[in-house]
């Protein structure tokens, strides 16, 4: 005949138990309970660290563990300047928000809009240090001029301060770009690359203002005062 065993109650297992499932609520409402402490905020130029943390949602640094990484980065992409954004949650109940601003190509004076990296405008408010083109530029030369002037460093757009489409019988794809630093050129379409060498090639000059010939030739014309 079989005899049934009868387990003992474990009275030290159950209070251990007891014990840790204390714990884990006491440390779940710990959890609910804390709020964000610091938030980080890169890479923004054209919007200030308070303007992104606004837009975001987050001014009153709520709850950590109710923060939706992604429901943030949807609000920012609706900025017209931010082109990407990676928010990133910490242990240390902080949030990093890296930001990816687009980069403006060149003001248009005649819509008083401003063309952006993504070849739409935008009617934009208190952006300063971006060039001006101050003429039309045919359909055509326009949709090659973009693709080029993207291409352009960031560093490098900021020294224009206006852009004319200036045309010869020879060449339609000439542009005279103005810098801020006095001096002229004349560029084109296809030798629009070379513009990013700027700062080393007026390194050369000696300080000297004149017109920088790159359409045709490379030389320079020294204005005389």
């Amino acid at each position: 005949m079989t005899r049934k065993r009868v387990r003992k109650f474990n009275i030290k297992k159950f209070i251990l138990f007891i014990i840790v499932i204390f714990i884990l609520i006491v440390f779940f409402n710990y959890l609910l309970k804390i709020r964000l402490k610091s938030i980080v905020v890169l890479g923004n130029n054209y919007y200030t660290d308070e303007e992104i943390i606004e837009k975001a949602g987050i001014e009153k640094y709520p709850k950590f563990v109710f923060i939706n990484s992604a429901l943030i980065r949807k609000k920012l992409l609706k900025l017209d300047l931010i082109d990407d954004v990676k928010v990133n949650k910490k242990y240390d109940f902080t949030i990093t928000i890296d930001i990816k601003e687009k980069k403006i190509l060149y003001y248009d004076r005649a819509d008083d809009m401003y063309m952006l990296s993504d070849y739409k405008k935008y009617n934009l408010d208190n952006v300063l240090g971006s060039a001006t083109l101050i003429n039309y530029i045919p359909s055509d030369i326009e949709t090659k001029f973009l693709k080029e002037i993207n291409k352009i460093d960031e560093n490098i757009l900021k020294l224009i301060s206006e852009i004319e489409y200036s045309k010869t019988e020879y060449d339609k794809e000439r542009f005279l770009l103005t810098m801020n630093d006095g001096n002229q050129v004349y560029i084109s379409i296809n030798k629009f690359n070379v513009i990013n060498k700027y700062i080393d090639i007026v390194k050369k000059l000696d300080n000297k203002k004149g017109i920088l010939y790159l359409d045709s030739g490379n030389y320079f014309e020294i204005k005389e005062k």
